[in-house]
């Protein structure tokens, strides 16, 4: 684990982490006012929904397996778990958190090509989602070019559904479905999900669970299987911002769009729920 404060770049023990088992867990990343900065934009969204765009998907409770838009979305739903998706089109207090000068820095490093952030996802309780990769729902334009984060708003433990992982299994070479792309086809999951059984058995592979502190930051390698541990307390939040990066210069330029501090971001949602904003 690595204090990101005392760091001006990724240091050689870091960058060797990274290669090796395809995460890192950045101590205190991100600040005590940035984390108030994303409890008051989600807030913002609960209070204001009339007319809210953003889509709720729902994941337990009477409402699972449905999604909502906020104007829609029945308030028991956030007493659920669900998530609430793309923030970063339409709010700058999660861009500037996303791409604030460290994450920014670290994600150049990690994408060795400037940061874009394609899909963000806030969440108040663990999702508790079956081990995925997440090239299966969003690949990049490149199969290496994607990296995510998850920034933590409250302290993470056993009880409260944190991220599990396997180190090292973004090695394994990446299933690749009928259509020659990463991108889930559902039809051959199963044969997707028994070639990567495999080679977890056969790398001797095991999951490990990720805790940590408020303003710490979980980073992954697009390609690394991960997921949402069960939740032992539902009364206990884990509030955190998750975000999705590609590089910047994978992307036509018509796509890419930069707010008044020249973080980079793309112009339409990968679910297609928002319109583009205007160039």
């Amino acid at each position: 684990m690595f204090h990101l404060r005392q760091l001006t770049a990724l240091s050689p023990a870091q960058t060797r982490q990274w290669e090796a088992d395809g995460y890192l867990h950045l101590k205190k990343a991100v600040s005590s006012r940035e984390l108030a900065r994303i409890r008051a934009a989600v807030d913002w969204h609960w209070a204001n929904p009339l007319a809210n765009p953003h889509h709720v998907d729902v994941i337990t409770g009477e409402h699972a397996g449905q999604w909502f838009t906020m104007s829609e979305t029945p308030p028991e739903v956030r007493r659920e778990v669900y998530k609430l998706n793309n923030l970063f089109l339409y709010d700058d207090a999660i861009r500037s958190v996303a791409l604030s000068p460290y994450l920014k820095r670290v994600m150049k490093r990690l994408l060795s090509s400037e940061p874009l952030i394609c899909n963000s996802l806030n969440f108040e309780r663990g999702s508790q989602q079956d081990a995925h990769i997440d090239s299966w729902y969003m690949a990049p334009p490149s199969d290496d070019g994607m990296v995510a984060a998850s920034i933590s708003l409250d302290a993470v433990d056993e009880t409260n559904g944190p991220i599990f992982f396997y180190p090292g299994s973004h090695k394994i070479p990446p299933y690749r479905f009928s259509d020659g792309r990463l991108n889930m086809i559902d039809a051959e999951f199963a044969a997707c999900r028994n070639y990567l059984d495999d080679e977890i058995a056969k790398r001797e592979l095991e999951p490990v669970r990720f805790a940590g502190e408020p303003g710490d930051v979980f980073i992954w390698h697009g390609q690394l299987i991960h997921g949402g541990s069960a939740i032992q307390d539902f009364s206990k939040t884990r509030n955190s911002l998750v975000v999705h990066y590609w590089r910047a210069e994978d992307i036509d330029s018509q796509s890419v769009r930069r707010d008044t501090d020249g973080r980079a971001y793309l112009a339409h949602t990968l679910r297609g729920e928002l319109e583009p904003v205007a160039a």
